[in-house]
This record gives structure tokens, C-alpha cells and sequence, in this order.
């Protein structure tokens, strides 16, 4: 179970007598009709890129030899705060990006993007599952249809669509900055909305954050309730203009709860 998801998943160690006398004797047994490849790397140990890349290559070679193409998020482990800060992990991270990406030259079937997790920021392993099941929801693509539509009528930078688990259903900008921005941006003001919820204040329908030196006001807006556990889900918008958003919002909720139910 994810975030209320219900979810099947195998986790194959890296063990070399696992990959050696298991999984690439039978791959059929392990690759054979996956949904979704979530290739974890231990971004402090640049010892072991090279090891790790050939491992790689040899699932990428069974999944090929299979006829097998699922979504593969390459998730960069251990990117904790400090260390991003330093050149030896940009470095890590462009060796990792430059093994990876030519390991998939010629393999134009495979679709693969980097995130970056730490178990010292929890809103990293939230974006990352919510990232992971975004490519397996057959709604996904659909919400986030629905919220570019949406952010063209009022003019918005960024529209997010979240749950008050973590959960992001959909995102829809135009720069990876952005995204960063409206996503993280409401991660944390939930967790400050939870934090007072637990205290037995009442959860606020509208949550704001302006920058006015920046220009910019990111704003959440209560739609609904998903699931038995009635867990609020909240548009989050940033924009330049915030008042085109006015009297707009219940259209909106309308084209959406029939598809967050069959997301759920």
C-alpha cells in the first residue's frame, strides 16, 4: 500500500549472487509484465557506478529481449541536504546521467528520468512514489490534460493538483523550476496545515503564500475529499495574476472528481 494505493511490487536486491544465479536465468520470472522499474543508486558510493551501470545494462537487456518497455525512474539515493551542496555530487550525478543515458543509445523503446531522494526530507520519497504512480495511473495523463487546459484560461505558471498525503496527482509547467517551486512550496504548507490540524485547529479552505519581491503568490484551494480516509486535495497554483482564478474553481472540480475517483 502507497499513499492509500494499492500497489504489487518486487524488490530485487543488488546481490551479485542474486543477479548471477537468479534473476538473468529466469527473467521472465522477474521482468515479465512490469509496470514500472524503480532503479535505486547509492549517490555516496562513486566507487560502485561502474558496477551499478553494468547491472543496469543487463536488465535493460533482458526487458529488451523480452519485449518488455516499462517507464524506469532512476532514483539517485542519499541526495541529503549537505550533499547537495557539494561538487562531489553534481559530479556523481552527471558520471551517473552520462553511464546511463549511453547505456539506452539505440534503445529508443526505453524511457527513463532521475529524481533525487533522502530519507532525511520525506517530501523527496513523496514526490518520487507520487512520480512513480503518475506513469502507471491510466488517468494521469488525462489530469494533467485538464490542468494545462486550466492553467491557459487563467494564465497560471504552474498548476499542481495534491492530496494532503503527499499524494501529486498532477502537475502541469512549463520549466522544471516551476514544477520544483509549486511542488515543494506545497508539500511544506501542508505539512504546516497538518501540523496545526493535529493541534485541533481547522484546516483552511485557502492557503497563500505571497512573494512579493518575486512577483509571484502560490496558492492552495481545497477541491475535495478522496478516499474512506476523506483526505483533502488541494489546486495549487502559482501565478503572477492569482485573482483569474476567482469564480473559476467549481467547473474545475467538476471535470476532476469523476477522474480522481478512477485514479484512486
Amino acid at each position: 500500500m502507497v499513499q492509500n494505493l494499492k500497489s504489487e511490487s518486487w524488490d530485487l536486491g543488488g546481490q551479485v549472487q542474486y543477479r548471477e544465479k537468479l534473476y538473468f536465468n529466469k527473467p521472465e520470472l522477474f521482468f515479465g509484465d512490469v509496470d514500472l522499474i524503480l532503479y535505486v543508486i547509492d549517490i555516496q558510493d562513486p566507487e560502485r557506478f561502474g558496477e551499478t551501470a553494468n547491472y543496469f545494462k543487463e536488465v535493460i537487456d533482458a526487458l529488451d529481449e523480452l519485449k518488455e518497455y516499462p517507464p524506469i525512474l532512476i532514483i539517485l539515493n542519499k541526495s541529503d541536504q549537505d550533499i547537495r551542496r557539494t561538487i562531489q555530487w553534481q559530479k556523481s550525478v552527471d558520471t551517473i546521467k552520462s553511464k546511463f543515458n549511453g547505456i539506452l543509445n539505440n534503445k529508443e523503446n526505453f524511457k527513463i528520468e532521475y529524481c533525487d531522494t533522502s530519507i532525511f526530507d520525506k517530501n523527496t520519497i513523496i514526490s518520487m512514489f507520487s512520480m512513480a504512480l503518475m506513469k502507471v495511473s491510466e488517468t494521469s495523463e488525462i489530469v494533467e490534460n485538464i490542468l494545462d487546459d486550466f492553467a491557459v484560461q487563467i494564465e497560471a505558471r504552474a498548476l499542481s493538483l495534491v492530496s494532503m498525503d503527499g499524494l501529486i496527482f498532477g502537475t502541469y509547467t512549463k520549466n522544471k523550476k516551476d514544477e520544483q517551486l509549486i511542488n515543494n512550496s506545497a508539500l511544506l504548507l501542508q505539512t504546516l496545515s497538518n501540523f496545526h490540524n493535529s493541534l485541533g485547529m481547522s484546516r483552511e479552505k485557502s492557503i497563500k503564500l505571497e512573494l512579493p519581491s518575486n512577483n509571484v503568490t502560490i496558492l492552495g484551494e481545497k477541491l475535495f475529499d478522496y478516499s474512506d480516509l476523506q483526505i483533502p486535495v488541494y489546486l495549487w497554483l502559482l501565478s503572477d495574476k492569482p485573482e483569474k482564478l476567482e469564480g473559476k474553481l467549481e467547473y474545475f472540480k467538476e471535470q476532476l472528481i469523476p477522474l480522481i475517483n478512477m485514479f484512486i
